[in-house]
């Protein structure tokens, strides 16, 4: 493949290739939205009810490929932190923590799952996580961005779908203050 020099002519037309975008990466905001799952039905059943609460996914399009997100359990974002922590006190802190959330919470891209470790480590042991972290540290920042973003607006979701669920079952007095562990990279919070 020839690539020319100078700027194309404008009946010149570049062949799509690693210098070139795909058609799909020239209109952005194109099928960018998330498309929520619906939450697990299980949160209804008694005690156990709880460890489903909370767990929503979601899946979009990002400049062709398909990714699936999911929320994270709170053992989760405890690995995030500790994934982190090397560089928790440093200018790098903030774009580790986002790392380590989009490492942890993207399920899938174009139906293929995130890489895990081989052998017994189970899904979610700080081996697993690790792996992925390593995994998704080869993206450009600007992949993690869009995709902590998605992460970000799944968990806005979630805490829509939870005050819908609560009520008429909560008793009357001031809201309860909402929390999350997630921040964006440049410091703003969901």
């Amino acid at each position: 493949m020839s690539i020319p020099l100078g700027p194309p002519d404008e009946e010149q037309e570049l062949p799509e290739g690693p210098f070139t975008p795909a058609a799909d990466e020239s209109v952005p905001g194109q099928g960018q939205e998330l498309d929520f799952d619906e939450p697990d039905p299980r949160w209804r059943t008694d005690f156990h009810g709880l460890l489903y609460l909370g767990a929503l996914r979601a899946r979009f399009t990002w400049l062709g490929h398909v990714v699936r997100i999911r929320t994270l359990r709170s053992n989760e974002e405890l690995i995030v932190a500790q994934l982190g922590s090397a560089w928790a006190e440093t200018m790098g802190g903030a774009r580790a923590h986002a790392v380590a959330m989009v490492a942890l919470a993207v399920e899938s891209i174009d139906g293929q799952p995130m890489p895990s470790p081989l052998g017994e480590q189970d899904a979610g042991s700080i081996g697993w996580a690790e792996e992925r972290f390593r995994y998704a540290g080869r993206w450009y920042s600007y992949t993690i961005d869009v995709f902590f973003e998605r992460y970000l607006q799944l968990e806005a979701r979630v805490r829509e779908v939870m005050a819908e669920l609560g009520k008429g079952s909560a008793p009357p007095g001031p809201e309860p203050v909402l929390t999350s562990t997630s921040t964006l990279p440049g410091g703003g919070g969901s």
